[in-house]
């Protein structure tokens, strides 16, 4: 039908427009997050870009059912403001034309959110994750910040650099904190040196024109060895590819798998309610768009967004709590959905023919009772 391609691609384009809005208020404070972690040294500069791409999968579990809420209250509140939804009726029209499109809108953002919960998210996840302890584990001219003291992935080495300049590095200062292998620790410094890249993945660091000293203090027994050139070769680290977080499973791993750990189970059910969110949020929402005259379209806005607000408030509070075993996340947050499951048919059916023949078979048998 016309009217119904009408409207969903209305419903269709408001969403677009709210949903780049919002990923790009998350995008900025995602960005001052990570950059304050690449300032601290928590995560190598050279992996920003990376690391915020990676991050939007998981921005949209939460933005795509506030999206789609906005996107229906803000479009229809425009056509009933408009008369376009009055002239509907008048024409022989009836409610089940905003049903109809709202739930062609409905449909397409619960398979977004399956694919993306179930999938996209904890692969993204757990690329981000290996990413990041690859990258910290590994040492280049990127990662090493001028002028700063750098402590090793393990904790053993610390490296301070001077100066960069062409990947070449001046005025090097190396230390090993720890024993390795019966040596003992020693201090390396070098006038200048580079890390060049095999093509196996190890790592070839060259120093020039240095020394090493090695020893304890405890036993003044030292030894000094001075260098031209010195070489050492680091091997590329082994990530633990075993998913062990559950933010890092697909939907399927955690449905079939049999661990019983409640941060599993939690995520599980989450994982549910956002897929599941998106049906009912849709379906409270189309009553809720109406527009009444005397408060305007920002106070007709208000008890949908308050009802989103409620019930994400409370879901997160679920989850956190299941992830610390406190309580059941298959009974308390399922409760929740089949409340808000009811608040959204009752709605949709308050107004309706069969509702309004019953209530005034009520208010009849009040008034004359009251008589």
């Amino acid at each position: 039908m016309i009217i119904i391609r009408y409207l969903v691609r209305e419903i269709l384009k408001t969403q677009i427009t709210i949903l780049f809005i919002l990923l790009l208020v998350f995008f900025c404070q995602k960005l001052v997050k990570i950059l304050g972690s690449a300032v601290e040294n928590d995560i190598p500069i050279d992996i920003v870009i990376t690391g915020l791409a990676l991050g939007i999968p998981i921005m949209t579990q939460l933005i795509l059912p506030l999206s789609l809420v906005l996107a229906i209250l803000i479009t229809l509140g425009r056509l009933y403001t408009n008369n376009e939804i009055i002239v509907m009726h008048a024409c022989g029209l009836n409610k089940h034309v905003l049903m109809q499109a709202s739930m062609v809108i409905i449909l397409l953002n619960i398979f977004i959110a399956s694919v993306n919960s179930g999938w996209i998210g904890p692969w993204s996840a757990g690329y981000q994750y290996r990413l990041i302890q690859n990258t910290k584990m590994t040492l280049s001219a990127k990662s090493l910040i001028p002028g700063q003291f750098q402590r090793s992935a393990d904790g053993n080495i610390v490296f301070f650099v001077e100066k960069i300049k062409d990947n070449i590095f001046q005025k090097i200062f190396l230390i090993q904190l720890q024993k390795k292998r019966h040596s003992q620790p020693y201090i390396i410094t070098a006038e200048y040196g580079q890390i060049n890249r095999r093509k196996d993945g190890a790592q070839i660091i060259t120093l020039n024109n240095g020394a090493q000293f090695e020893g304890t203090a405890l036993l003044c027994n030292f030894r000094v060895t001075h260098f031209k050139n010195y070489q050492a070769i680091i091997y590329p680290p082994r990530i633990n590819q075993t998913i062990y977080h559950a933010e890092q499973m697909s939907l399927p791993v955690l449905w079939y798998s049999n661990i019983k750990k409640p941060d599993y189970h939690s995520e599980l059910h989450w994982r549910l309610t956002l897929i599941f969110s998106v049906f009912v949020m849709g379906l409270i929402v189309i009553p809720l768009s109406g527009v009444n005259s005397k408060h305007g379209r920002l106070l007709s806005m208000l008890p949908a967004i308050l009802l989103y607000l409620i019930f994400f408030l409370l879901q997160s509070l679920m989850q956190s709590s299941g992830k610390k075993g406190f309580i059941n996340p298959a009974i308390s947050m399922w409760l929740i959905n089949l409340t808000y499951l009811c608040i959204g048919i009752i709605l949709n059916v308050w107004d309706t023919m069969p509702m309004r023949r019953l209530r005034e078979r009520f208010i009849r048998k009040d008034v004359i009772l009251n008589a």
